[in-house]
């Protein structure tokens, strides 16, 4: 049998190429609003996401600068927030496991509301 053979460097960088997200460990995408986007506090602020929690997450959970806020369950959704004060915000969807530890894996953008 002819068998070819593949140097280790070779299938190593290979493996290295390809993002985590290709091999299943999960992703998250916050849709709405934009990564830099200016809120305006009179109008309702909605957090809209697509999660893929992967084999090792269960579920998401929905960060307002660093404090939980929510727990997402719906894999695609969206997410009133009670209007933040005036200011920078840093707005963060992460998955985590069954026992709500964070698995490494999220997305967080920044705002401000005016």
């Amino acid at each position: 049998m002819n068998r070819k053979h593949f140097p280790a460097d070779l299938v190593l960088g290979l493996l290295l190429a390809i993002p985590l997200t290709a091999l299943g460990e999960g992703k998250v995408q916050i849709t709405s609003p934009a990564d830099g986007a200016t809120l305006d506090a009179m109008n309702e602020i909605r957090v809209a996401y697509e999660v893929d929690p992967g084999p090792r997450g269960d579920h998401a959970h929905l960060y307002v600068d660093n404090k939980e806020v929510a727990i997402l369950r719906k894999l695609k959704g969206s997410y009133p927030l009670e209007t933040p004060a005036a200011g920078k915000h840093s707005l963060c969807v992460k998955i985590v496991n069954k026992n709500h530890v964070p698995i490494g894996i999220g997305q967080c953008i920044q705002v401000t509301v005016e």
